[in-house]
């Protein structure tokens, strides 16, 4: 029983420590020509983006957030009008700042 015991403890702390050792911070630039008023994050195999901004984020901008899922990414960004770019499946693993621009390309560092 102790065995056991001593088992599930261990493999609860590897998991815990797997989860924190794959949370990545990164910012996420505005190099668009206009104010972001929607950067929607999802991974590419889900269809609904969950919104990080709640106010716009001006061009040269940027925000800071946090992942736990580093690769297969997609973003979706929208202008005032509802016009919409999306950068899809990005690798994020080895990224500190990604700047999406407006012909739809990103700009990993």
């Amino acid at each position: 029983m102790k065995k056991l015991f001593a088992s599930f403890v261990v493999a609860a702390a590897i998991t815990v420590f797997a989860g924190a050792a794959m949370a990545k911070e990164v910012i996420i630039a505005n190099g668009c020509s206009f104010p972001l008023h929607f950067i929607g994050l999802s991974r590419s195999t889900d269809t609904q983006a969950e919104n990080l901004i709640s106010e716009p984020v001006k061009p040269g901008d940027g925000i800071r957030v946090t992942l736990n899922v580093t690769s297969g990414i997609d973003l979706t960004v929208q202008d005032d009008d509802g016009g919409q770019i999306d950068f899809q499946n990005l690798d994020l693993t080895n990224a500190s700042k990604v700047t999406l621009k407006n012909d739809g390309t990103a700009d990993i560092e």
